[in-house]
C-alpha cells in the first residue's frame, strides 16, 4: 500500500467490436427512419393506394415482355425518386442498384451463350421492382403500411405478427448495442474472448425477448385484447388518392395496349 502501482494495459484491437456496434446501430438507424420527406409528403397517395400501386407495376413488369412498357415504368420510378431529400434517394438508389447488378453478375454466363437480351431485361426489371419497393418503403412510415394491410383486410395475424416484430427488432436492437458497448468499455488490455462473447450476446439477448414476450402476452390478457386493431379515424380518400388511382389505371390501359 505505501508504493505506487503503475498498470499500462497492452495495446489491443477493437475492430471487432466497433464494427459489431455499427451494424446494430445502422439497422436500428433505418427502422427509427420514419416519415417522409417534406417535399414528397405534399404530392404523395395514401398508404392504401400505394400498396396498391406497388403490387400492380410488380405484377405487370413482371408479366411484361415489351421492352418500351418497362421503360415507361422506370422512367416513373426516376421521377418519384427525384422528389425524395439526397439521403432517401441515395438508400433507394443503391439497394436498386446492388440488386440489379447482383442480377446481372447471376446471369453473366447468358452473355456468352448468345442471349445478352436476357441479361439486360432481367437486370433492368430486378432494378426496377426493388427500386419500387424500396421507395414506398422510404416515403411511407412502416405504421402506416400495417394500416394499409388492414384496409384491404389481410388476416389480422399477419400484420400484427410483421408490427410487433419491427418494434420488438428496435428494443433487441438497443439492448445488444447496450451489451456490446459494456463489452467495449470493460475490455482493459488484451482480451482475446471478445469473439467469444458474441454467443453470450445472442444468449442473452434471446433470454429478454422470451421474457418480454410472456410480459407482452400477459398484459394484452389484462387489457382485454381479442385480436382486432381498432383504427382512431375513419379513412378518407383525398385528391392525391384520386389522381395516383387514375395513373395506375392508365398504366393498366397501356399494358394491355402494348
Amino acid at each position: 500500500m505505501q508504493t505506487n502501482e503503475e498498470y499500462s494495459p497492452r495495446n489491443d484491437r477493437e475492430g471487432f467490436i466497433t464494427r459489431s456496434l455499427l451494424s446494430v446501430m445502422s439497422v436500428l438507424s433505418r427502422f427509427r427512419m420514419n416519415g417522409e420527406s417534406v417535399v414528397y409528403s405534399v404530392l404523395s397517395p395514401s398508404a392504401p393506394v400505394k400498396l396498391f400501386m406497388a403490387v400492380v407495376m410488380i405484377v405487370l413488369a413482371s408479366c411484361s415482355r415489351n421492352m418500351f412498357f418497362t421503360y415507361c415504368l422506370l422512367a416513373v420510378l426516376l421521377i418519384h425518386m427525384c422528389l425524395l431529400d439526397s439521403m432517401h434517394l441515395l438508400k433507394v438508389f443503391t439497394a436498386s442498384i446492388s440488386a440489379s447488378v447482383l442480377s446481372a453478375l447471376i446471369l453473366l454466363p447468358a452473355v456468352f451463350l448468345g442471349s445478352p437480351h436476357t441479361m439486360l431485361t432481367v437486370s433492368l426489371k430486378v432494378f426496377l421492382l426493388v427500386g419500387l419497393l424500396a421507395l414506398m418503403a422510404a416515403s411511407t412510415p412502416w405504421n402506416k403500411i400495417t394500416e394499409g394491410m388492414r384496409f384491404y383486410h389481410v388476416p389480422v395475424i399477419m400484420f400484427f405478427t410483421f408490427d410487433i416484430t419491427l418494434k420488438y427488432i428496435l428494443i433487441l436492437g438497443d439492448i445488444c448495442a447496450g451489451m456490446l458497448n459494456a463489452l467495449k468499455l470493460r475490455s482493459v488490455g488484451k482480451n482475446v474472448t471478445k469473439k467469444d462473447a458474441l454467443s453470450g450476446i445472442l444468449g442473452i439477448t434471446f433470454l429478454r425477448s422470451h421474457h418480454m414476450s410472456e410480459e407482452m402476452c400477459g398484459a394484452m390478457a389484462c387489457r382485454g385484447f381479442e385480436g382486432e386493431y381498432r383504427k382512431s379515424h375513419k379513412y378518407a380518400l383525398k385528391k392525391t388518392d384520386l389522381l395516383f388511382a387514375g395513373f395506375t389505371a392508365m398504366i393498366v390501359v397501356l399494358f394491355v395496349y402494348l
